[in-house]
């Protein structure tokens, strides 16, 4: 097995994963806030929030280099390999599929209430968000890799399945020796480079092209993984100088969303913060270790699943059982929001508990234990 268990958690990075997950429910709550109080008037913070999942994808990379040691000049055997990919499906697959399901549940369930004798079924499929090849699509988890022109079913669901296509990646170059994973690095960074050169040359937003879900996630993903390469680098830096880079990149990051500046600007920004909190070490990651931030990081996979759902059965089911708009007033709205945000965290800590972690742990011994046999038996 690919040697992961000793590895030092980087909390700061916990917490980054909650700080991100809280952004981009609230980029998504933000439809329900009144038009006199609209924030995108005010600030570009939110309409840029889709920053914050390729905030996830470099996150993801750099973590998957520290854990499975991605500098490690020598091929993984197959096996090795075989737990990787069984800890990564374990990770990611359990939950998207209890979350499909439910939404799968939610629209059928909407279909029979709604059951009208004098025309044909309806409401569990439409020709947009979901249809039957979207619903077989999200079953494989394979629904962003360029197939559809716009998310499908639950709709963060996407990132999942980009996720999948950077762990495919992730895999063929842990099985490859150190001096052609170094080459093949290089060549992905060109590729990373035209990408994120096509999009600030077109002036275009990285989530306008749907179909290019998987290159924008594996450009940020690499990101990672080169970020970690040059991790090194941080150890000489001081705490109070790091400090100080820590809280510029912060500052000039949250202005950069503010103004809506040039995605690559914020990603690139995005990928220092990364790289600059990796120890543990100065102001940021002190604030980044408490235990709000820290503890919506632990919750942040199940707050980032569930709350889509969340937000639209709370829209329907408000607007049908009382007869009045979610904004009739600004302070309605944003009594509504806050009472959705309130209740996305029971949510997520009981789907955590109950739901994600107990699948995770099931799988990986599960799985872990069958390929030992396995192996154990062909080379008795």
């Amino acid at each position: 097995m690919i040697q992961m268990l000793n590895m030092k958690e980087i909390r700061s990075h916990t917490g980054l994963r909650g700080w991100a997950a809280i952004i981009v429910v609230l980029v998504h709550f933000r439809s329900f806030i009144h038009p006199s109080i609209d924030p995108d008037e005010m600030t570009s913070f939110l309409s840029k929030g889709y920053l914050w999942v390729d905030f996830f994808f470099i996150l993801s990379g750099f973590v998957m280099s520290y854990i499975y040691r991605i500098e490690h000049p020598k091929p993984r055997a197959f096996c090795e390999i075989t737990h990787y990919l069984i800890a990564r499906f374990a990770r990611i697959y359990p939950l998207h599929l209890m979350s499909l399901v439910a939404v799968f549940l939610f629209f059928f369930l909407a279909a029979l209430i709604n059951w009208d004798w004098e025309s044909k079924f309806c409401c569990v499929f439409d020709d947009s968000l979901r249809s039957a090849e979207a619903l077989i699509a999200n079953l494989f988890l394979v629904h962003a890799w360029g197939m559809f022109d716009w998310v499908t079913w639950n709709l963060p669901s996407w990132s999942l399945s980009a996720e999948l296509f950077c762990y495919l990646i992730f895999a063929a170059l842990l099985a490859i020796d150190g001096k052609d994973r170094k080459l093949v690095l290089v060549v992905l960074s060109f590729v990373v480079l035209f990408y994120y050169s096509f999009s600030m040359a077109t002036n275009s937003d990285v989530d306008e092209n749907f179909r290019l879900s998987a290159v924008r996630a594996a450009s940020a993903f690499l990101i990672g993984i080169v970020l970690f390469l040059m991790s090194r680098l941080i150890s000489s830096i001081p705490d109070h100088y790091l400090t100080y880079i820590q809280i510029e990149a912060s500052i000039t990051l949250l202005l950069a969303l503010h103004f809506g500046i040039t995605d690559v600007i914020s990603i690139g920004l995005m990928a220092l913060i990364v790289l600059v909190t990796w120890e543990d070490r100065g102001a940021l990651c002190k604030l980044l270790t408490t235990r709000p931030l820290y503890t919506a990081g632990l919750f942040s996979f199940s707050i980032y699943m569930w709350h889509y759902l969340i937000k639209f059965i709370a829209q329907n089911d408000w607007e049908y059982y009382t007869g009045l708009s979610l904004q009739s007033s600004a302070m309605g709205s944003m009594l509504f929001v806050a009472c959705l945000l309130v209740l996305v965290i029971p949510i997520s800590v009981w789907s955590y508990r109950f739901l994600e972690m107990p699948a995770r742990k099931w799988i990986i011994v599960r799985f872990n234990s069958l390929i030992e046999v396995k192996y154990a038996t062909k080379h008795a």
